[in-house]
């Protein structure tokens, strides 16, 4: 590609030269700084869709481009740029096809604001924007964020490694913006505000609109911008209000003044920056901000909640000395962080010193030579438009929110066994999704249809939607679904993207004659893997005559992976000596003997058996449990050795762990479930002998079967080491990273 000499420029910005407010004055700030410092500067201009009304380009950037200051590029001609930085992923996502070609050894995305505003309305996706980058400037972009609000929404859409690790903030000329103020503007505080008349931009109701702006006449209410949401919450303009729209005065001398600058807004309103904030700060007047604006301002501000703000005002009105000290400290805090030497040095790190020492020529652009490591008119070499290569494959694992942990343990127990050779990634419907970040893999929380609300229609689509952007983040090789109810969003999600490969981990023992319907659903995935079950001679469910691939009964760990006892007792917190037994039934009160979980304590406390309980089986009241130890641990199941014996539900992982880790046990299958067929397994352990089995739990029914698991139980349960064919998670593993290398031996 050939460029025009007068098309290469050190930066080149990118974004839609219309906005009214602080996108523009950024870019026309970062073009001030970047010339004084001796880089040149290009713009490119897009008609985005934020703008929707005929306008002309922001004054502040006709200025600049009047000025010589800076080079506006127009028409198709190839463009060259050491570095391109886009402001607004909005208008690169909707209005790339009017950029010319670009020639850059790197790219910044700016994110000036997140993906969604306050009713919910999309107005970009960061993995479309980020594609679109890609394609068109030949090199991967990297995010930058402007502050930490914006850092939190797109930082889970995002890959780790396209995320920059400090947020592009907003820079000011300190000097240009400072005021003299020798006192007080008034006998009583002079407070003002200036933003965009928008009703987000304002509080969301009148009571909390007179605690931060009082309409008492106890302090001035000044206002550049339009009050116009204020006025209709409040039903007039207040008498101590004074208002000017927006531009019909020039900002510094606006906060010229003021005593305060007041900023608060409706709590639904993800406020990214705030360069309004940043201008008052500068000028030397004090800024009264709700709290969550601390992550960005830090000690430059002050902070208070609506209740607060009027003692916090009134406070430093009432000593000037104070006041003052809190200017002076912010005037130092926003120069240091927020002014032109900050962004000098995160675009020397991106593309090095200036080649000038000072402006160029206005309105020409300094030659770029060549690196020193390139050839002759050369850009260091950068990698082909496309996804990042990776040497690993990426597997997603997707599962659905059972009764318990049943899906997450499952899939989690494949993952750990591919980690070596692939990148696992977790997308989960169950709140307890966050386990899977120790150990180590990246996850993301997906709310299921009753968590949300929504109707089931409604949250098909959310489904789809959302599986539909991590794939196209990710881009896995292959996803892995595990559930017994796939959702009719896996159709959708296949049909947007039909690259990766499909597999159903869909574990036996269904209920006789449930949910048959669901089998035809194998027809949307590539294969179907079937997770073994000690218990499935007595299988009766629809999934026995079922094509699928079995592999052995899968647990979480290993029995290497198994501390001894000592060690688990130590882990625990308990006694090193005394019997012990782990029950784990689901809620129950454990004072109520009429209860399955009461009755099961009282017998163990009748045989002289310490008790640990996992705390979902404590009811909400909880009382009385001087004498029982309550465990939340995960996975409890490397610290089994610490028991003696174990009452628990048979649940998948409950029942294959037990067993397979040699605990005596006395199985109380949990009938309430809607599929899976615990008593089914518990009866299957009872009939071999591994174990008893009880479903009307009493203290006079349970307290014999405890007794004898206490005597017998570790001779009964020895005989499953010759009934185990091994942990199946090894080889279910080695079937998806087959099918993710594309040599599928299924």
């Amino acid at each position: 590609m050939s460029v025009d000499g007068s098309r290469r420029v050190d930066v080149l910005d990118i974004s839609d030269l219309r906005f009214p407010g602080g996108t523009s004055h950024s870019i026309a700030e970062e073009v001030r700084a970047q010339r004084r410092h001796g880089w040149t500067t290009g713009l490119v201009h897009l008609n985005g869709p934020l703008v929707t009304r005929v306008t002309p380009v922001n004054p502040q950037i006709r200025r600049l481009v009047d000025g010589r200051q800076v080079k506006l590029l127009v028409g198709d001609d190839p463009v060259e740029a050491d570095v391109v930085v886009v402001r607004h992923p909005a208008v690169l996502q909707h209005a790339a096809e009017q950029l010319p070609p670009v020639r850059t050894g790197s790219v910044v995305v700016v994110a000036n604001a997140g993906p969604r505003d306050i009713d919910g309305y999309e107005h970009y996706r960061p993995e479309t924007v980020h594609q679109i980058a890609a394609e068109h400037f030949g090199v991967e972009p990297v995010w930058a964020p402007i502050g930490p609000l914006v850092r939190d929404e797109i930082a889970p859409l995002l890959d780790p490694g396209s995320l920059r690790a400090e947020d592009w903030v907003n820079i000011i000329e300190v000097d240009a913006w400072q005021v003299r103020r020798s006192g007080w503007q008034s006998d009583r505080p002079v407070i003002g505000r200036h933003s965009r008349s928008s009703p987000q931009k304002w509080p969301a109701d009148a009571a909390t609109l007179r605690l931060v702006y009082p309409t008492d006449g106890s302090m001035t209410v000044k206002v550049l911008g339009g009050a116009g949401p204020a006025e209709k919450l409040l039903g007039e303009r207040p008498p101590s209000w004074e208002v000017l729209e927006f531009g019909e005065q020039a900002p510094r001398d606006f906060l010229a003044g003021l005593d305060f600058f007041v900023y608060h807004h409706d709590p639904r309103w993800v406020e990214a920056f705030g360069r309004t904030i940043l201008e008052a700060l500068a000028s030397g007047v004090p800024a009264v901000l709700p709290p969550h604006f601390e992550a960005l301002f830090g000690p430059a501000a002050s902070y208070a909640e609506p209740s607060g703000v009027r003692d916090l005002i009134t406070g430093l009105y009432a000593d000037r000395a104070r006041y003052e000290a809190q200017v002076a400290a912010a005037t130092a805090d926003v120069r240091r962080r927020f002014g032109h030497e900050a962004h000098v040095g995160r675009i020397t790190d991106l593309i090095g010193a200036p080649r000038t020492a000072g402006p160029d020529q206005p309105g020409t652009a300094v030659p770029v030579a060549p690196p020193a490591t390139a050839g002759a008119g050369a850009l260091p070499t950068v990698p082909s438009a496309g996804p990042v290569a990776v040497e690993k494959p990426r597997l997603l694992f997707i599962t659905s929110n059972g009764a318990g942990m049943g899906h997450l343990t499952r899939l989690l127990a494949y993952a750990r066994r591919t980690a070596a050779d692939a990148e696992p990634h977790f997308l989960s419907l169950s709140q307890a999704v966050g386990v899977v970040g120790e150990f180590g893999f990246g996850y993301e929380y997906l709310p299921s249809t009753k968590a949300t609300g929504m109707s089931a229609k409604t949250w098909h689509a959310l489904f789809a939607e959302r599986v539909s952007e991590t794939v196209a983040r990710l881009r896995p090789a292959a996803v892995v679904f595990d559930g017994t109810w796939p959702y009719d969003g896996i159709v959708a999600a296949r049909r947007a993207d039909p690259g990766p490969r499909w597999v159903w981990s869909r574990r036996g023992m269904w209920r006789a004659g449930q949910n048959r319907e669901q089998l035809a659903k194998a027809a949307w995935f590539d294969a179907v893997l079937e997770p073994g079950d000690f218990a499935a001679a007595y299988d009766q469910g629809v999934t026995v005559a079922a094509p699928s691939r079995r592999v052995g009964p899968v647990t979480l760990a290993d029995h290497d992976e198994l501390e001894d006892r000592a060690t688990a007792r130590r882990s625990l917190g308990l006694d090193p000596d005394a019997p012990m037994a782990l029950v784990s039934l689901g809620a129950g009160n454990i004072d109520d003997t009429s209860g399955t979980t009461g009755a099961v304590v009282g017998a163990l406390r009748r045989l002289g058996v310490e008790i640990c309980v996992t705390r979902p089986a404590i009811s909400a009241r909880g009382g009385g449990l001087d004498d029982v130890h309550l465990i939340r641990d995960f996975p409890l199941s490397r610290r089994y050795r610490a028991f003696d014996l174990a009452v628990s539900a048979t649940g998948y992982n409950s029942f294959h762990e037990l067993l397979r880790f040699g605990l005596p046990t006395l199985f109380v299958p949990n009938r309430a479930t809607s599929l899976d067929d615990q008593a089914g397994r518990a009866r299957f352990a009872a009939d071999r002998g591994l174990a008893h089995a009880l479903d009307d739990v009493t203290v006079e029914t349970a307290q014999p079967l405890l007794a004898d698991l206490l005597e017998r139980g570790p001779t009964m349960v020895a005989a499953m080491a010759d009934l185990d064919p091994g942990n199946g998670a090894h080889e279910g593993a080695a079937l998806l990273l087959d099918l993710a290398a594309g040599r599928p031996s299924w």
